[in-house]
């Protein structure tokens, strides 16, 4: 399970640039505050750091709605899958509450609208 702290570890690791990806789902969700925790890190990256990704070897899957490499057996990186604003959290760039609650529409799983739910009522009560 990863954490707020254990996220940030893990973005700094990677090969890609800050302007180049965003942590999404249930990963923006520990760095907005709104869960403590996720299993998985999720990232959504530009088309041309994908790409730089599949040259170097990572395997690539397609996911629901982006294709994906498997960059660990708990990250994955998404092309292109993120539409919105980026908020930079504690050096991380977080997708906008707004637009996780669009992936998670799309995503439709039980446990997203749970999320829904949890992502409507904080920015009720701001």
């Amino acid at each position: 399970m990863f954490r707020k702290e254990a996220i940030k570890e893990s973005v700094s690791a990677l090969p890609l640039k800050p302007g180049d990806y965003c942590v999404i789902t249930g990963t923006a969700l520990v760095m907005h505050g709104i869960k403590e925790e996720t299993k998985d890190i999720d990232i959504s990256c530009i088309k041309e750091a994908f790409h730089t990704l599949v040259v170097q070897g990572y395997p690539i899957k397609q996911g629901a709605f982006a294709r994906k490499v498997i960059y660990s057996d708990d990250v994955e990186i998404f092309e292109d899958w993120h539409v919105g604003d980026i908020i930079m959290i504690e050096g991380v760039p977080v997708a906008s509450l707004e637009s996780v609650i669009v992936m998670k529409r799309q995503l439709g799983r039980e446990k997203d609208w749970i999320d829904i739910a949890k992502i409507e009522a904080h920015l009720a009560e701001q």
